[in-house]
């Protein structure tokens, strides 16, 4: 904490000793409330000066006689009004087509035509005859955007003003007609008394006869009841036997739903017994068929074994015969002669073997034949076994399927057709039992209400009796009230209640209803109401100058030490300060212009608070993200202006705003500022003071935590543009100590794999450098995209955003691929410049260039050498 205030001792210290400074920043802080002032003094009262805008007003109105409204000229009416009616500049002319070219010209912002036909168009209305009158308005909505809504008030006044000429002189002529109907009335009332008596007389006469009438009508309603209760006693019984037979006909068919039920379960049972037949009697023949081919397979096999032994027999029997053959050439040849007994010996056991191999080879011939023989029997066997089984399963299979589908096709519908059929005849005569008990109860009902509206007629002729009764008396006396009746007292007293004025009715008909307003929360002067709009703007408008003249980072004089976050606290000391005077200037301002404010006090204290909250935001945004961060801050003063409902209702806005406004700081530093000029409503302006200071953590956490992260991405942000010597930017103290400790280490100990990998991947991604440049400028063509489709499309707040942030997400997008570059070359430095050669660049220097900047551009340098000798040694291959 010293650390922090003794770098906003310095800043203070520095700005009062130069005197420059000192005015600059008077002039920071007076600056945001002259924008407040003007507009408000600006905008204190417009409507008021609504008599200096320019209106035409021409009446061809030629005036129009009638029989009911007598003679009538509403535009010269019209013309007599307004000229006592301030509230517009009016220019009363006589050229309709002079009105319409200085419309034309911007001399007028509208003109107002009353045609040659207005009045009578008028008349025709009470006439039914005509057409509906109209006037001609004409507008120059380029002139001004405001102009126009308030000459269309101009002409809505001219409209009621005509409407209520008319209706007046309308209504004066049927109070006319009124009172002159009722004096003809009262001439012909002395002639119409006698003529009463002597109806009252007949009518008393006609009453006499009615009710003997209706002394008949009683006595023949007496009898309609009597038989009325006949007819419900036939009802009951009859009632009674519907309900027995209905019995009888719902046991038949419960009888006849199981019956239905039992043939469908037989028939089901059967037909599946048949179907199972059918699959087992196939599935026997099936497995005949298998066995069946199964001993022939295996009698196939057996033959191919006895053919190999028969041939293998033969082939041995064979061998014998040539060798006993071999042995009759050897004893022929050997000297031996017939006779000799050696010879005779040989010869013997010769002949003897030849014997036994003759014999051998007729056995080998009989156990071929025979053993083919036995083979092809069994093979025919099993064929003969398979095709009666074949021939069996297919005749029982056909004539189980025949019976299944005589079941199913013919003897079954038959028989539930049978079934449906009488079901549905029960259910006929049910059903026609039901609609004739329904009918039954439905005419008893009938007939008991007939019984009830018998006895109340009854009752009402009674009563109808005893009050004619009453009317005749009544009459009598009226007879006799008519006859004495003093005609000329009696026709003053009725000439005194239609006394009518027609004037007064007129007037009272022209404007029959009296608009009473209550306002709540009056403000006196539209200068108050738009000051709290106007000076949240100027307080953040403000904030937006002092991160605009001031720095954002604190440089190292006279302080030793200072982290990031003593360095932002101690910058943000001052331009707090500076905020804070800013702040006060600009509601004290307000309130010494003359605004309507019953509670100052929190009046200063809302403005107080709602710049300290929006210097924070924008100080937090621009120290974080530099340049992108000032460019955020005036995007959200961009979307605060339509979406904080500080000029126009929220609810008059697009969707877009409308979903904006709650998240919006705007709008609750606003909605403060407005209970205290126009009244409090609860603790509302806490709530809204609440709000805006759910703002400050989030503002802090970005310069406090995030901002940290972004360090060397804002220095080597800052020395990009730096490089342009156009743009401004800050030297940041802090990103130059941030090494790696670890890089440092293994380039000490001088690693050689380390230095290589280093090497390797510096220079690959250093060969893609500029791919990715060119890919990144090349995607500034998606922002000129959306500005295009801004124009032509309806989703224009849609697209305006897409525009926005594609931008940004752009610039994030080099300034990460220039921290990468950037990363790669520190690295590749340390790799390049080992041992003593490294601490000489990380030495400590008075002057000149920092650590990171001499080892970066020692890194540069050996980059250069490395391309040049790789180019040497190409050229030397």
């Amino acid at each position: 904490m010293k650390t922090v205030l003794a770098i906003f001792r310095r800043d203070l210290w520095r700005i009062l000793r130069n005197p420059v400074a000192l005015v600059v920043t008077i002039g920071v802080a007076v600056l945001p409330s002259l924008y407040a002032w003007f507009n408000i003094m600006a905008l204190w009262d417009p409507y008021s000066n609504a008599k200096n805008l320019p209106v035409a007003v021409v009446s061809m109105d030629r005036g129009a006689q009638s029989a009911e409204t007598g003679r009538i000229n509403a535009g010269r009416s019209v013309i007599q009004e307004l000229r006592g009616n301030k509230s517009l500049g009016w220019k009363f002319m006589d050229d309709d087509q002079r009105a319409i070219d200085e419309v034309h010209s911007g001399q007028c912002y509208a003109a107002i035509i009353i045609p040659e036909r207005f009045s009578a168009d008028l008349v025709g209305i009470v006439e039914g005859t005509g057409n509906r009158p109209a006037l001609k308005y004409y507008v120059n909505e380029k002139k001004n955007a405001i102009a126009p809504k308030v000459t269309d008030t101009g002409a809505s006044t001219i409209d009621q003003e005509i409407n209520t000429v008319f209706v007046s002189a309308v209504s004066d002529a049927l109070a006319g007609k009124v009172l002159q109907t009722a004096g003809d009335a009262q001439g012909a009332a002395e002639q119409s008394r006698s003529q009463v008596v002597g109806d009252l007389g007949d009518i008393i006469g006609q009453l006499d006869r009615t009710d003997g009438q209706l002394e008949r009508i009683g006595s023949t309603m007496g009898q309609a009841r009597q038989t009325v209760a006949g007819s419900r006693n036939d009802i009951k019984n009859l009632q009674s036997q519907i309900s027995a037979t209905q019995a009888t006909l719902s046991k038949a068919q419960d009888h006849m739903t199981r019956t239905r039920d039992d043939s469908l379960r037989f028939s089901s049972a059967l037909n599946q017994a048949l179907a199972d037949g059918s699959v087992r009697l196939s599935s026997a023949v099936t497995d005949v068929n298998t066995v069946a081919g199964g001993i022939t397979a295996d009698l196939n096999a057996t033959q191919d074994k006895v053919d190999r032994v028969n041939s293998g027999l033969g082939q041995l029997v064979d061998a014998n015969g040539k060798a006993v053959d071999r042995l009759q050439s050897g004893l022929d040849q050997s000297g031996l002669h017939p006779g000799d007994p050696a010879y005779e010996s040989i010869q013997r056991q010769i002949d003897n073997l030849k014997k036994t191999n003759q014999q051998q080879k007729a056995s080998l011939d009989a156990f071929k034949k025979n053993s083919s023989t036995a083979l092809d029997s069994g093979k025919r066997a099993a064929s003969d076994l398979s095709s009666a089984m074949t021939d069996t399963g297919d005749s029982g299979i056909k004539a189980l399927t025949a019976a299944s589908q005589s079941l199913t096709g013919t003897t079954m519908p038959n028989l539930l057709t049978g079934l449906d059929n009488l079901n549905a005849s029960n259910g006929s005569l049910q059903g026609a039992l039901s609609s004739l008990a329904t009918t039954a109860a439905q005419t008893d009902a009938l007939l008991d209400q007939l019984d009830s509206t018998i006895g109340q007629a009854q009752s009402t002729l009674s009563t109808t009796r005893t009050s004619l009764a009453s009317v005749r008396s009544d009459l009598e006396g009226v007879r006799t009230d008519v006859a004495a009746l003093g005609s000329s007292a009696a026709w003053n007293r009725m000439s005194q209640t239609l006394g009518l004025s027609p004037d007064s009715f007129g007037k009272a008909m022209a404007s029959p209803v009296e608009l009473a307003s209550h306002t709540v929360y009056p403000v006196s002067n539209y200068g108050s109401s738009v000051a709290p709009f106007y000076t949240n703007l100027a307080l953040w408008v403000g904030g937006f100058i002092l991160i605009a003249i001031y720095k954002l980072e604190v440089d190292k004089e006279g302080i030793r030490r200072c982290t990031a976050t003593q360095a932002y606290l101690g910058r943000w000391l001052l331009l707090v300060f500076v905020g804070f005077f800013q702040a006060l200037i600009a509601t004290v301002g307000d309130l010494m212009l003359g605004i309507q404010c019953q509670q100052p006090a929190l009046f200063v204290l809302a403005g107080v608070f709602a710049s300290f909250v929006y210097i924070n935001i924008i100080y937090a945004l621009a120290a974080s993200f530099r340049h992108i961060g000032k460019a955020l801050a005036v995007v959200l003063v961009i979307l605060q202006i339509p979406g904080s409902s500080g000029m126009y209702p929220i609810e008059m806005m697009p969707d877009f705003f409308r979903n904006l406004n709650p998240w919006l700081p705007f709008t609750y530093g606003i909605n403060a500022m407005r209970e205290t000029i126009g009244g409090m409503y609860g603790n509302h302006y806490w709530q809204d003071m609440l709000h805006v200071f759910w703002y400050l953590p989030v503002a802090l956490l970005i310069g406090l935590v995030v901002r940290r992260y972004l360090l060397n991405l804002n220095a080597l942000f800052d020395r990009r543009l730096g490089a342009t010597d156009l743009m401004l930017t800050e030297q940041n103290h802090s990103a130059d100590r941030r090494l790696s400790l670890g890089s440092l280490a293994r380039s000490i100990l001088g690693e050689g794999d380390y230095r290589a990998v280093i090497r390797r991947r510096a220079h690959r991604f250093l060969a893609l450098y500029p791919t990715l440049i060119r890919a990144g400028l090349v995607l500034v063509l998606l922002p000129v995209l959306f500005l295009i489709l801004l124009f032509s499309t309806e989703a224009k707040i849609v697209m305006l955003i897409a525009c926005i942030a594609s931008i940004v997400l752009i610039d994030a997008y080099l300034i990460i691929v220039e921290y990468i570059c950037d990363s790669y070359v520190q690295q590749l430095g340390l790799a390049e410049r080992p041992g003593m050669d490294f601490h000489t660049l990380i030495r400590p220097r008075r002057q000149g260039p920092s650590a990171m900047t001499r080892l970066t551009t020692a890194v540069r340098e050996s980059v250069m050498n490395h391309d040049e000798e790789d180019a040497h040694e190409d050229g030397d291959r």
